[in-house]
C-alpha cells in the first residue's frame, strides 16, 4: 500500500479547528507555541477564539500551515508514514513541510509572506471566484474564451472548476454556466482572484523573496499543482508560479494512482479533498486527520492495511 499525505487549502478553516488535538497532544502545543514566538501572531486566538481573525487572509495562511505541521507531528507519533505528498493551493506548502523543502521555522517565514504579497495583490486587482459544478470541463473552457479577464484558477473535477478574474465577468460566466447546464455555479467569498494573472505581482515579489533563502529539494515525492505531476526542477518557481496559475487537483490524483498510490490520507479541516479523490476513483481508500475521532479511524485503516 503506497500512501499519500494531501493537504487541504484555505477556505476549510472554521473556528475551533484542532482544539481536541491541543488539549490532548503536547507536540501540538508545542508546535502552536512556536509559531507564536516566531510569527508574533495570536495563534491560540486565531484558532480558538476570533472568527474574524481567522478567516483574514494574512492570518489563515499561517493558521492553516501551523495546523499542518501539528498534525504531521502527531502522525508521526502514531508511525504513520507517506511516501508521497500533494496539497491544494496554500496546501501545497504542507506538502513542501512533510517533504523538507524547508523547515517549520522557515516555513512560518515564507508562508507569512506569501499571504502579504498575495493581500497586496487583491487590493491593486481585486475579482472574484466562482465555482461551476456538473459541467464538462471543456464546455467551461469555451465559455470563459469570451472573456479576456477569466481563467481557470481550480481543476477539481473533470466536472468542477473554479474560475478566477473581474467581478463583473465572473457574474456573467455564472449565468451563462447555468444556462449551458451546470448543476450549480457558486460565486465563492474569497477577497481575491487567486490564481489568476490578477496574483503577478505576488508572484513576481514572491519569487524575489525565495531567490535569497535556502531551499531544499523535496526528500520524498512531490506532486505539485502548476504541473499536475510529479515534481521534476526548479522548486523556487513552482512555489512562486503557483500563486498566479491554476491548480490542476484531479490531475495531481489522476497521476498518484497511475503512480500506483492507493492510500490518502487528508491532513487539515473538513474532508473536501477526501470527498473529490472519491469521486475521482472509488477504489482508492482515503481517510482524514482533523480530530481525535478522525485520528482514531486513520490509525485503525493504517494499522489493518500494514498489518499492526
Amino acid at each position: 500500500m503506497k500512501t499519500v499525505f494531501m493537504f487541504s487549502g484555505q477556505g476549510s478553516q472554521y473556528l475551533g479547528m484542532a482544539k481536541e488535538l491541543y488539549d490532548n497532544y503536547e507536540v501540538v502545543r508545542n508546535v502552536f507555541q512556536k509559531a507564536e514566538e516566531i510569527t508574533n501572531y495570536p495563534i491560540k486566538k486565531i484558532f480558538f477564539e476570533s472568527l474574524e481573525l481567522l478567516n483574514d487572509t494574512n492570518y489563515t495562511q499561517v493558521a492553516m500551515f501551523v495546523m499542518y505541521q501539528a498534525i504531521i507531528e502527531v502522525l508521526k507519533l502514531h508511525n504513520i508514514t507517506a511516501e508521497s505528498s500533494m496539497g491544494l493551493s496554500l496546501g501545497e506548502y504542507g506538502a513542501y513541510l512533510h517533504n523538507e523543502v524547508f523547515s517549520f521555522e522557515l516555513g512560518l517565514d515564507i508562508v507569512k509572506k506569501r499571504s502579504i504579497l498575495m493581500a497586496e495583490a487583491q487590493e491593486k486587482n481585486p475579482g472574484k471566484m466562482c465555482a461551476i459544478i456538473g459541467l464538462e470541463n471543456n464546455a467551461v473552457e469555451e465559455i470563459i474564451k469570451q472573456f479576456n479577464s477569466v481563467v481557470i484558477a481550480n481543476y477539481n473535477l473533470p466536472t468542477q472548476l473554479v474560475i478566477s478574474g473581474d467581478q463583473e465577468s465572473i457574474f456573467k460566466i455564472k449565468d451563462l454556466a447555468v444556462e449551458k447546464g451546470a448543476k450549480r455555479a457558486i460565486v465563492l467569498e474569497t477577497s481575491g482572484a487567486f490564481h489568476s494573472p490578477f496574483m503577478k505581482s505576488a508572484e513576481e515579489g514572491f519569487y524575489d523573496y525565495l531567490s535569497s533563502l535556502k531551499i531544499n529539494e523535496p526528500k520524498r515525492n512531490l506532486y505539485v499543482n502548476l504541473t499536475g505531476k510529479k515534481y521534476e526542477a526548479n522548486i523556487k518557481e513552482v512555489m512562486s508560479k503557483q500563486i498566479s496559475h491554476s491548480v490542476k487537483f484531479y490531475q495531481m490524483v489522476e497521476e498518484m494512482i497511475a503512480d500506483g498510490m492507493n492510500l490518502f490520507i487528508e491532513i487539515g479541516p473538513k474532508q473536501t479533498l477526501s470527498s473529490l479523490v472519491r469521486k475521482i476513483d472509488s477504489n482508492v481508500v482515503v481517510c482524514n486527520v482533523e480530530d481525535l475521532k478522525s485520528l482514531q479511524k486513520t490509525i485503525l485503516i493504517w494499522g489493518d492495511i500494514n498489518g499492526k
